[in-house]
């Protein structure tokens, strides 16, 4: 009895030396995963700034609903560089031009090198800025490193033809657009029910005032 008693006593302080392992094995990773993700959030924030530093203030693009982007709006706090890198624009002519693609929390920059500088890219005359709202991906058929950019606004529709080097890199863009079309129009998604929700609450406010001045 007593060394049953024993083993069941030592199996239970096992149990519970391999929970707390556990436990602290899965803080442990989850310290290395945010450690990780602020690193990867500062690195593509210094990505960005080195960016800016070479692009010419004087830059500016013309955007589908008649506004004009500047470079001071790149710097903007809600603004993350999600992803970076060449692609190649394909014209109606055909060719393919050269252009640094920045993705960021909600917009696509297409740039272009002059003079050792950067300049917003002017191709087809069509905007190098695309708002990632209503941003459809698609490939182009029979070609691997190609894809379709399709702007469906209600400004008025886009669609771009992007080329990369590989295959690889044209479908790790494609991922990476998609993922921050989601998330784009999942914070889209929750402002407005934000302000359905305040709109509401104004509602009832008006109304319970309302019912306290026919009381009085």
């Amino acid at each position: 009895m007593y060394i049953f008693f024993t083993y069941q006593c030592s199996v239970i302080f096992h149990c519970n030396e391999h929970s707390d392992l556990s436990r602290a094995l899965a803080q442990i990773r989850d310290v290395i995963a945010a450690v990780d993700l602020s690193v990867s959030k500062y690195e593509r924030g210094q990505e960005l700034q080195e960016v800016l530093a070479r692009l010419e203030n004087k830059s500016f693009a013309k955007l589908k609903n008649g506004k004009v982007f500047r470079k001071q709006e790149l710097r903007s706090q809600h603004r993350v560089l999600q992803h970076k890198g060449l692609v190649y624009w394909k014209t109606a002519t055909g060719r393919l031009k050269d252009i640094l693609a920045l993705l960021l929390t909600d917009v696509l920059v297409f740039l272009q090198e002059k003079d050792q500088r950067f300049v917003f890219a002017a191709v087809d005359q069509k905007p190098p800025v695309i708002p990632l709202q209503k941003l459809i991906v698609r490939e182009v058929a029979n070609e691997e490193r190609g894809m379709f950019l399709i702007s469906a606004s209600s400004v008025g529709p886009e669609m771009y033809e992007i080329h990369t080097a590989t295959r690889e890199e044209r479908n790790a863009w494609m991922r990476h657009i998609r993922q921050a079309v989601e998330r784009c129009e999942e914070e889209e998604r929750s402002a407005e029910s934000e302000e359905a929700r305040r709109a509401a609450e104004a509602r009832v406010q008006k109304i319970h005032k309302f019912q306290g001045q026919k009381h009085v």
